[in-house]
């Protein structure tokens, strides 16, 4: 569309550029090349809940508050100072609340573990952060079971929000946890029982893991 005597051309869209068009909410598919194909001083796009700048004169908003797990960013608005024939400048502004987190952490001990969490709390707001954390690694059945209780009874606390998936995370008894249960008569049997059925492997091992470490558990409660 021709705008003859206009100092500037702004566009407004909603939909899914190329680049992401499989994760956005609806089909409205938007040439990333559209600022430049229709001579726009600048493109506002929505449909992105977080921030994004697709080229220089095309920026996705996001929302003022997001409400997913999706990117690392707050909400935030688009400052955008336009001058004609010049590119446009934008300054993202904080405005949400809430910090929306997912994270992946590969530990083989304690320390390793304290350490991110240490890391994490550093650089968080966390009364106001959600995390969904994903934990992997190989580690001794005491010090997962350590991790898994400081997370209830830490983070969980300090976090608005904590979903955590343990289940690459393995705790491999050692010889020590073993001989804590086994000074107790038929909880050390079982273990020894589950401890060789582990050894055996195939699907019978992995219950006999879960139920070795459930053992282990209950024994550190009491």
């Amino acid at each position: 569309m021709e705008t003859p005597g206009a100092r500037l051309r702004i566009g407004v869209a909603h939909g899914s550029i190329r680049d992401f068009g499989s994760r956005g909410e609806t089909k409205n598919q938007i040439d990333p090349e559209r600022a430049r194909l229709s001579n726009l001083d600048y493109l506002a796009l929505g449909d992105w809940h977080g921030a994004l700048k697709v080229d220089a004169r095309t920026w996705y908003s996001g929302t003022p508050e997001t409400d997913r797990f999706q990117r690392d960013e707050p909400g935030s608005a688009l400052v955008v100072d336009l001058q004609p024939e010049h590119a446009p400048t934008v300054t993202p502004i904080r405005t949400g609340r809430f910090q929306w987190l997912t994270r992946d952490w590969t530990v083989n001990d304690e320390a390793a573990f304290h350490a991110e969490c240490h890391q994490l709390l550093a650089g968080v707001d966390a009364p106001n952060t959600l995390l969904q954390l994903a934990l992997a690694g190989i580690t001794s059945l005491s010090e997962r079971v350590a991790m898994l209780g400081r997370l209830e009874g830490d983070l969980g606390h300090r976090l608005r929000y904590l979903a955590v998936r343990a289940d690459d995370l393995v705790g491999r008894p050692r010889e020590e946890d073993l001989a804590t249960i086994a000074v107790e008569g038929m909880l050390g049997t079982a273990a020894a029982k589950l401890s060789t059925k582990i050894a055996e492997g195939g699907p019978n091992g992995a219950l006999a893991k879960r139920a070795l470490e459930r053992l282990f558990i209950e024994y550190s409660r009491e």
